[in-house]
């Protein structure tokens, strides 16, 4: 009797623990959904949309199951489409999307998915994600069909199954909405906003409230000229081929003659070796500023000079007749004495292509470790095979040679029209530029500036660090080359050019063919190739960048060109 009435309170006990345990789980949840209400948990950064149906990427562990939701920001509200511009569509199951000019260059996409949708997901998340969890109160091997969903909602955890129904509402409805912009949209421009994050996708399907979010994506703006396309001229120096030959000449002569010190200042007829150090200009305090990277010459060699007493140098060779130095510094060396040491106050010049800082004040220091007088090698037959090559006699060579330099100048000089067009065309576009659009433009100027086969533009992007850093110190020509694009773009819009089918087919076959090789099929690994090439992005990019060529060939043929005489200028 004894031993039953033990029997039965140890069941009571029991009863009793499991009963505790469960409103603990319950009441554990409440305040979950308590704390819910006022705030969702940070969701972080999200890859493209428009290029990866892979919504989300992260190494943060999460319970299986759960997966991290694209980027998001909370907004008070999401106003329907109220201009003329806006645009209203309903998509399947029962979606509606808005569709508006946010800014000059963003559109923004509002989504309103039905409260029905929202059950239906809920559903399908707990019946996936339950399981993975153990309820409280009731045997593992328990079918969860069988089990109230809030005690299973409480076992997964609030705040883990809005995670991963925001995750599933937005990747079930946020294709279809950018498909209505998809020829607009510049990739991986997309932010993606909830209206209210203080309600959650639960407390919507209770209510049967309609679940809203945005979606906003930069897009090029219609471009603003300052002055028209049409209108538009270039001045050109027309270049001295016969003057440029016998400076080729004169190149011969030093490079095999002999060279002799200089007793006296340097001169014109000299060549110095240059060392040199930029430093930001000094402050309020006279503290020397940090040094900083820019080239003293366009195309200047750097060399490395020793010095008598072993200390190795970065120095340029200059020859005033040859090299263009930075301008103020050619009249600054001009004059000093070998040894000599000299610090002026300089202005880097905005289009300075090499330089870590442009536009800024700064203080150069440069130093004469040697100057040198070349002693010209007399003209000869001896010259001959290196004024034109396969030549033995003066007088062939220099005939031969001019024509050479003509052909070279005539090449140089298409090279410096095409030039002048591309930095017209950016100067008259105004618009402000959209920062996906310099992005991008980085990113294609950084992998031109690349040997090749050094990684595909994905594999650069994946890098941000390095096309930051590229941005940073080449902020001008990016933002040139970036109007000039939008220009070209344009005027291609405009004057209804369009480029050759068989000419996209063969370059986007190119670009795929350079795809790296992902798909493996039986142990071997083979290139991804699309069904349908149209809709790859190679095609995207092969149309654009064929049109605007054309778009160029069309503006260079009806732009004015002014020809200038050629002016000296090596300072």
């Amino acid at each position: 009797m004894a031993e039953s009435t033990r029997d039965s309170a140890s069941t009571l006990i029991l009863v009793s623990l499991a009963a505790i345990l469960i409103l603990m789980g319950i009441q554990k949840d409440a305040r979950h959904l308590t704390l819910h209400t006022r705030t969702i948990p940070s969701c972080g950064v999200s890859p493209s949309v428009l290029e990866s149906r892979k919504l989300f990427q992260t190494s943060r562990r999460y319970p299986k199951g759960i997966h991290r939701i694209p980027r998001i920001h909370a907004v008070d509200t999401v106003s329907p489409a109220d201009t003329e511009a806006s645009a209203e569509k309903k998509l399947k199951n029962g979606v509606h999307i808005y569709t508006e000019q946010d800014t000059e260059c963003t559109l923004r996409i509002n989504v309103t998915v039905p409260s029905g949708m929202c059950t239906q997901v809920i559903d399908r998340m707990v019946k996936k994600m339950s399981k993975n969890v153990t309820i409280p109160g009731f045997r593992p091997t328990a079918k969860k069909s069988k089990i109230p969903q809030n005690l299973i909602i409480g076992a997964i955890g609030h705040h883990h199954l809005e995670a991963a129904c925001v995750e599933e509402l937005i990747e079930k409805t946020v294709w279809d909405a950018l498909k209505e912009v998809k020829d607009k949209a510049l990739p991986k421009s997309e932010q993606i906003r909830l209206e209210n994050r203080t309600k959650s996708v639960l407390e919507h399907a209770k209510t049967k409230s309609d679940y809203k979010y945005s979606v906003t994506v930069e897009v090029i703006p219609k471009v603003q000229w300052d002055k028209h396309y049409s209108e538009l001229s270039v001045r050109l120096p027309v270049l001295d081929a016969e003057g440029a030959f016998l400076k080729r000449v004169n190149r011969i002569q030093k490079r095999f003659g002999a060279e002799m010190g200089v007793d006296g200042p340097f001169t014109e007829e000299d060549y110095a070796i240059v060392s040199y150090q930029f430093r930001k200009a000094a402050d309020a305090e006279n503290e020397p500023g940090k040094i900083i990277f820019a080239a003293l010459g366009e195309d200047a060699p750097l060399v490395m000079h020793r010095r008598i007493d072993g200390k190795e140098v970065r120095a340029v060779k200059y020859d005033p007749n040859e090299l263009k130095l930075m301008p103020g510094v050619r009249e600054a060396l001009l004059g000093m004495q070998e040894g000599e040491e000299k610090t002026i106050r300089i202005v880097i010049p905005e289009f300075w292509e090499v330089a870590s800082e442009a536009g800024i004040e700064a203080d150069l220091t440069v130093r004469l470790e040697e100057v040198r007088r070349h002693d010209l090698k007399p003209l000869s037959d001896s010259l001959a095979p290196w004024i034109a090559s396969g030549t033995t006699k003066l007088d062939v060579a220099m005939q031969r040679g001019l024509e050479q330099t003509r052909e070279e100048l005539k090449q140089e000089e298409d090279d410096r029209l095409k030039d002048l067009i591309t930095n017209t065309v950016a100067e008259n576009v105004i618009n402000k530029l959209p920062k996906r659009l310099l992005y991008q433009t980085a990113v294609s100027m950084y992998m031109d500036s690349l040997p090749k086969n050094r990684g595909t533009t994905h594999d650069i992007e994946s890098a941000p660090t390095l096309v930051e850093k590229y941005m940073s110190q080449n902020k001008v020509r990016i933002e040139r080359t970036a109007r000039a694009r939008m220009g070209l773009r344009a005027i291609a819009d405009a004057e209804g050019i369009e480029a050759p089918r068989e000419e996209v087919i063969d370059k986007t076959n190119a670009a795929i063919a350079m795809r790296p090789r992902k798909k493996l099929e039986n142990g071997t690994l083979v290139k991804d190739i699309p069904d349908n090439i149209e809709d790859t992005k190679e095609w995207t990019t092969s149309k654009y960048s064929t049109e605007m060529d054309r778009a160029f060939e069309w503006l260079r043929n009806r732009i004015e060109v002014v020809r200038l005489p050629l002016e000296k200028d090596l300072s």
